[in-house]
């Protein structure tokens, strides 16, 4: 395939942030069609990218355009409907994060792609954060990893759910997916779960879990919604290696061997200090491309995010 043919359907902040250009960057990519409902969004977005065809109804632009990917970039409530109409109609989907309000949601996504033959993608970036990618392939050459740690704080007060989902579906489930990518499948989960300081029923925003893959490693998670500020923070250890990782901003990396850290911060290793290229986004839009042209499933399909939705549930276990 000489060229992807790309559809957007969403052209809100988020996909004109990161998504659009990420794409109309590439070589072999080529935005043919884009639908929103809103209809000055849409305007404005397809006049930048200089995209003719333009739509408020995605099944009509499903019928009427011809091309091989879709984004789907939403909000996770109307997310489920619209993805299957797409892969029922044979269009390799990317999708942003949460895949879906409930795991039950993903499963049904996820068969489907395998049903009608379709490429998948969820936007979990930080897989592709230049600083993590740095801090798995150190650790990698070393040894397998036998210990991670994951910090994700934010202040959410006063925010209330987001489309009814708990915070750890619907945010720190990027930590929780990175967990995965680093030690594997969870084969124990302990963990504590509370609601602090809010007035919405169901409200939990406090997170801490301890847990064990079957990889040997074990991993320890906490996420406070409640503190005062936003703090992402990595460790990864292996044989005689240690990693510390401040995403996207810098990793700093021990080896036993040596007393003094190798630190190497985003502009160092991307030339920039944006976060689009920084924290990911770009490359995963790159691998899901490739993907597509060269008939691969990408490394955060559907039927893969569904593991992570499970271990949130797991997770989650911890409020009973």
């Amino acid at each position: 395939m000489l060229e992807v043919r790309v559809a957007f359907i969403g052209a809100g902040a988020l996909a004109n942030q990161q998504h659009y250009p990420s794409v109309t960057e590439m070589k072999g990519a080529r935005i043919v069609a884009i639908c929103d409902l809103d209809a000055r969004r849409l305007a404005t977005t397809a006049d930048r990218y200089e995209v003719e065809k333009r739509y408020s109804d995605y099944r009509t632009m499903l019928e009427q355009e011809e091309f091989e990917a879709c984004y789907i970039i939403m909000p996770p409530a109307p997310l489920k409907a619209i993805a299957l109409d797409c892969l029922a109609a044979g269009k390799h989907v990317f999708m942003e994060k949460p895949p879906g309000v409930r795991t039950e949601e993903t499963i049904e996504m996820a068969e489907a792609a395998a049903k009608h033959g379709c490429l998948t993608a969820v936007g979990f970036n930080r897989r592709f954060a230049n600083v993590v990618v740095k801090a798995k392939c150190a650790v990698f050459q070393q040894s397998a990893p036998s210990l991670v740690m994951a910090e994700f704080h934010k202040n959410m007060l006063g925010h209330g759910p987001y489309d009814n989902m708990s915070i750890l579906h619907s945010d720190v489930i990027h930590v929780v997916d990175l967990m995965r990518d680093f030690c594997g499948e969870a084969t124990e989960v302990v963990s504590q779960v509370e609601h602090r300081y809010e007035e919405w029923e169901n409200s939990y925003n406090f997170y801490n879990a301890l847990l064990r893959f079957d990889s040997g490693a074990s991993g320890i998670l906490t996420a406070n919604r409640t503190g005062g500020n936003r703090y992402e923070r990595f460790e990864l250890h292996g044989r005689n290696i240690s990693c510390y990782i401040r995403a996207p901003e810098q990793v700093e990396m021990y080896w036993a061997e040596s007393r003094e850290a190798r630190i190497l911060d985003d502009q160092f290793l991307t030339g920039t200090r944006d976060p689009r290229i920084t924290y990911g986004y770009r490359d995963e839009n790159i691998h899901f491309i490739e993907c597509v042209r060269a008939e691969q499933q990408p490394i955060t399909h559907l039927a893969d995010a569904v593991k992570t939705m499970q271990l949130c549930d797991r997770i989650a276990e911890g409020a009973k």
